[in-house]
């Protein structure tokens, strides 16, 4: 708990003779002092941990003071999506307060380029003090009402915040907050305008609207760290959405969902030459709500559903609605457009592809190794040529005793014959988009529970070792070694390795992920092309699998309990200060739409685990993309000069930089917070740790 709370209205606050409510409400704090002993260090530290949690809570404060006091001195802080500054520690002097003065005046009238506030967005009261309120939000002169949050991202750096909001007729739509950084080449308004430029893509979410968000006619940006850390907050009103696929009822359909991703993606990836970049368990939905639209025509390019392969017809163009729906196109790059985007290393660290992770071409014994295209038989075949016909099957086949491996030729030396002037430069090829899917689709059906199956309490050995592999997955700096890369150990795992991750109804989905696994390790820009080279032939080899599983298990599909999950770590680990996955969601859940009541917030491990922590699973991170480290006064004033206070005086470091430096080595608890951070967050006090519906 802070210990200093600013609010309107303190009367409002007071405690009910019960004693059933205590506490200020996120909503409606407006600045936090913290205090501490003249011999205690932290202050600022714990200062920061709260601006990160009411950033998450309060999408309509841009940027935020807090003010840290000591007997000695006092220091103001200042929180935006460009990260944090501080001021000078500013010794008590009766004779000079003009900082402390700035810092009450600026809550009234902040300095240019201090956005306190976005009246564009706001807060609905509940129907009692301690009820989670709703959000109206505004987009292109609209108003939508009864917003609830349904994603909240890192709140430095892109600080995305998604909500389910109503519109006048009481439809559902759904609002995407972001502060895009100012140099960022690609805006996804405008990927998403040339994806359905001849008509909707039928699988790709659909915009309605875009808008720089301004208040007092002035646009909201924010650069606390200086003007190359610059972000302007952007709004979209979304036609679209879905569930996540840890919300799967069936195997089967998870899988269906899956194999329209790679569709989607594909053909996006042909047709529109738009590569993702950041496919993940994020922005792969299933069970999609498609927004009502009239007088929108629907493209020629929307591709054939896995529903249409099965039936063994297609439908109209109009009605062919796939099982996914893709989303975030943030990251995406367009292939045909000069630049050096492909070089970045971009996407979310559970999920992006390895190499991708560590910015180099992939060199050992596995990835040079080739698989042929697989081939599909009995219903699988006559299924797929009916849907696609027999040239497109023909055109992904190695010829018959070929040594060619997807059309391409795999390297004759071994690994250890290379030396690094022959490798090759990296770049983001369609192949590691894939590799992010089966990451994806990795995490979804290790998780998803068989209904028929008895609940685990506890991972077995071979299970927590592989989570533990996932969840501390993060990427790396430049001064890095490719040991920093674990997820190899999951990939070449053995048949009976995978079967050891599931219970025996799910044996048939552990060998297919061994059998998708073969073909998604291998690297590709190795292989010598002869004329033959197709862009989407792994898209065509994981789909080809997913859809012989599908045709062999059309009657055996095994249903799941979407209510349950299955463990991620040992009870044992759950003890202590350390957050457990169930405890942080519901952490989330409360502090984002809840009370500031102090149930361990902002203090224990688990906090300091908070104020440290890198990338999450839920950020999106360009490793080669650098921001400034300047600083800007924290408040007005002629004394404010902004400076790293003691603690990061010897490291040059803001106060709280939101990229942790990757050569150093997270903590236990880091990890954990670090592989949550970004999960999408149930209403307060309600669900397991994973329920609650995606975008």
């Amino acid at each position: 708990m802070p210990d200093l709370l600013g609010v309107y209205n303190v009367g409002d606050f007071s405690a009910a003779e019960s004693g059933s409510y205590k506490g200020v409400p996120h909503h409606r704090v407006e600045a936090i002092v913290e205090a501490k002993p003249e011999k205690k260090y932290g202050g600022r530290r714990q200062a920061t941990t709260y601006a990160y949690r009411h950033h998450q809570a309060r999408p309509d404060h841009p940027a935020f003071y807090c003010l840290v006091v000591k007997p000695q001195w006092y220091q103001v802080l200042l929180s935006d999506p460009t990260g944090v500054v501080a001021s000078a520690e500013t010794p008590w002097d009766p004779d000079d307060l003009r900082l402390l003065a700035a810092y009450i005046y600026s809550h009234y009238d902040p300095p240019r380029g201090h956005f306190l506030w976005d009246d564009t967005i706001a807060w609905v009261p509940g129907a009692t003090l301690d009820h989670p309120p709703t959000w109206k939000v505004k987009v292109q002169d609209q108003w939508y009402t009864q917003g609830q949050f349904i994603f909240i991202g890192e709140p430095w750096g892109r600080r995305t915040t998604i909500l389910r909001v109503k519109d006048d007729s009481g439809g559902e739509i759904v609002i995407k907050e972001v502060y895009r950084h100012h140099k960022r080449r690609f805006k996804e308004e405008k990927i998403l305008a040339g994806i359905h430029g001849d008509g909707d893509v039928l699988g790709v979410v659909r915009l309605q609207g875009a808008d720089h968000v301004t208040t007092n006619n002035e646009t909201i940006k924010c650069a606390a760290r200086g003007e190359e850390t610059e972000r302007t907050k952007e709004r979209f009103a979304l036609l679209d959405s879905g569930c996540r696929l840890l919300d799967a009822k069936t195997v089967n359909e998870l899988l269906e969902a899956v194999y329209d991703a790679l569709e989607v993606h594909r053909t996006v990836l042909l047709e529109r030459k738009v590569l993702h970049r950041d496919m993940s368990l994020y922005n792969i939905l299933m069970y999609p709500k498609w927004g009502g639209v009239s007088g929108r025509h629907v493209s020629e390019k929307t591709p054939v559903s896995i529903r249409d392969v099965l039936l063994g017809s297609k439908r109209p163009a109009e009605e062919r609605f796939p099982t996914c729906l893709v989303i975030d196109y943030d990251n995406a790059a367009e292939l045909d457009v000069e630049g050096g985007e492909l070089k970045d290393r971009t996407g979310t660290p559970l999920f992006i592809a390895r190499s991708v992770s560590l910015g180099t071409v992939l060199l050992d014994h596995m990835s040079i190794r080739g698989k042929p295209m697989p081939r599909l038989t009995g219903d699988a075949l006559y299924l797929y040529t009916t849907a696609y016909g027999q040239e497109r099957y023909d055109r992904y086949n190695d010829k018959p005793g070929s040594p060619t491996c997807h059309g391409g030729l795999p390297p004759s030396l071994d690994a250890d014959d290379f030396d690094e002037t022959q490798k090759p430069h990296f770049f983001h090829r369609p192949e590691h988009d894939v590799e992010s899917v089966y990451w994806t689709m990795v995490y979804a059906l290790l998780r998803v529970q068989p209904a028929a199956a008895p609940r685990e309490l506890d991972p077995s050995a071979a299970s927590a070792s592989v989570w533990n592999t996932l969840l501390s997955h993060h990427i790396p700096g430049e001064n890095f070694d490719e040991s920093d890369e674990k997820r190899h150990e999951i990939m070449n795992r053995l048949p009976r390795k995978w079967r050891d991750l599931f219970h025996a109804t799910m044996q048939d989905v552990a060998l297919l992920l061994w059998q998708v696994s073969q073909h998604v390790r291998s690297e590709y820009v190795w292989w010598t092309w002869e004329g033959n080279f197709q862009p989407d032939h792994l898209h065509e080899a994981v789909q080809r699998l997913i859809l012989q599983y599908l045709v062999d298990h059309r009657d055996k599909d095994i249903k799941l309990d979407p209510s349950r999950r299955r463990p991620t770590a040992p009870r044992s680990a759950h003890q202590g200060g350390t957050p457990t996955p169930t405890q942080l969601s519901r952490l989330q859940a409360t502090v984002a739409s809840g009370n500031r009541t102090g149930d361990g917030v902002g203090s224990g491990r688990g906090a300091a685990a908070t104020r440290n922590r890198g990338r999450g699973r839920g950020s999106r991170y360009a490793a080669n993309r650098k921001g400034g480290a300047k600083t800007t006064t924290a408040a007005g004033g002629p004394s404010q000069q902004s400076v790293h206070s003691r603690e990061q005086a010897t490291t040059n470091e803001p106060v709280a930089n939101s990229k942790r430096k990757s050569s150093s080595k997270p903590s236990r608890s880091s990890k954990r917070l670090k592989a949550l951070s970004g999960e999408p967050v149930p209403p307060a006090g309600q669900g397991d740790d994973d329920d609650v519906d995606g975008l």
